[in-house]
């Protein structure tokens, strides 16, 4: 159930970041710093990789992997509402809701190593 809500969380934004490509092109992002574009646009291949990792069972992967995307989303979008004094809607508040999930829940699901020798 859990891992369904990361593939769901990770899936929109990959949709989303792919939607603003499809609209305005490589780069889209023309109003922010061409650092923050760069970011914003590199979601468009880290989104989905979450997503692949995941379906794909590589589980420590795909939860290293949304957390630290995760953890750099917020904090870059809450860099540039403070800094630029943008105004990310619903977004932001729902992305910080997200990385607390994420951040909450990682733990539990990483899965533990197999001592060698051990039984299945």
């Amino acid at each position: 159930m859990a891992l369904g809500v990361y593939i769901v969380g990770f899936g929109a934004g990959t949709f989303n970041h792919v939607a603003d490509i499809w609209r305005s092109g490589w780069l889209p992002y023309r109003f922010a710093p061409i650092g923050l574009n760069m970011f914003w646009t590199a979601l468009t291949v880290l989104d989905p990789l979450v997503v692949v990792a995941l379906a794909a069972g590589w589980r420590r992967a795909g939860l290293g992997l949304a957390a630290a995307i995760m953890v750099a989303d917020v904090g870059i979008n809450s860099y540039a509402a403070h800094r630029f004094g943008w105004d990310f809607g619903a977004a932001l508040p729902l992305q910080s809701a997200f990385l607390g999930f994420v951040l909450g829940s990682a733990a539990f699901l990483w899965p533990d190593r197999k001592k060698p020798g051990a039984p299945a």
